[in-house]
């Protein structure tokens, strides 16, 4: 079901394509975890799609974290590197108060720069980060490591060798 496409979004990058994994519902059913939160976080783009579903299953607000300049009003930003870059994350001030319980929701675990900017950018925000979820972890790329390294609680519902 996952498709890899090798040189994209750049050369020396292979891409996972996790959309043909939308068309089991068991997958998706599968990705809903029980725990006790305030709202679901979810990455930009794609970790929105699992994101909405899962704060639907709950009842409980998404909150997306966007690329900088694409959120109005005052955000929280957090500044990082990933494997082809640099990026700059944001969350709106508002979207939540302080102490609120947050589960962060992505797609697919490469490196981890993304997930673990994330929860540091939820924690500057003054949430809770209980842990986080993925669809997808690349295993070599070791970005279970970098967030077991930070103290995160997640999970990973598929697994790629």
């Amino acid at each position: 079901a996952i498709k890899t496409y090798p040189d994209f979004p750049k050369t020396g990058i292979n891409f996972l394509d996790i959309f043909p994994i939308f068309q089991d519902q068991t997958t998706i059913n599968d990705c809903i975890a029980l725990m006790e939160i305030d709202a679901i976080v979810g990455l930009e783009s794609r970790g929105f799609i699992f994101g909405i579903l899962l704060s639907t299953h709950f009842k409980v607000p998404f909150i997306p974290i966007r690329k900088a300049g694409k959120l109005p009003g005052e955000c929280v930003k957090y500044s990082y590197d990933l494997e082809y870059g640099s990026a700059t994350l944001e969350l709106q001030i508002s979207a939540l108060k302080p102490g609120s319980k947050v589960v962060i929701i992505d797609d697919v675990l490469a490196i981890g720069g993304t997930m673990s900017a994330a929860a540091k950018l939820c924690r500057e925000a003054s949430l809770e980060v209980l842990g986080a979820g993925v669809l997808l972890q690349i295993v070599p790329c070791k970005g279970g490591q970098r967030l077991d390294e930070m103290g995160l609680k997640w999970f990973s519902i598929l697994h790629f060798d």
